[in-house]
């Protein structure tokens, strides 16, 4: 299973997210959730960086199928947006492949 932490600030507004594990759909190479959640959470990051300035720390784990992202710094409403369509995808492929293969909470932080 894939669990998904949206990191939270005390206003609870979404400041990053950590993602861990791997759906187990189906064998390593074949696993659509595991590809889905992974081409998302890159093109996320790759958005990120091209497309504002926002500061942000990120580290990805493929053995592990770790991702991690968190902004920093003053508030970024163009990351933010960005951060709030990957939350959108994550709950689309819940809603599709259900919560046995992604489980998605909140974080505060």
């Amino acid at each position: 299973m894939i669990e998904v932490e949206i990191l939270r600030n005390k206003s609870g507004r979404a400041v990053g997210i950590r993602s861990l594990g791997h759906a187990d759909y189906a064998d390593s190479g074949y696993d659509i959730i595991c590809a889905a959640v992974s081409a998302l959470e890159l093109n996320f990051a790759n958005s990120v960086a091209e497309l504002t300035d926002a500061k942000f720390e990120t580290h990805f784990g493929e053995e592990e199928g770790s991702f991690d992202f968190v902004l920093l710094g003053k508030r970024n409403e163009n990351a933010e947006l960005l951060l709030m369509s990957l939350l959108l995808g994550y709950a689309a492929i819940r809603q599709e492949y259900g919560s046995e293969y992604l489980l998605i909470k909140d974080q505060e932080v």
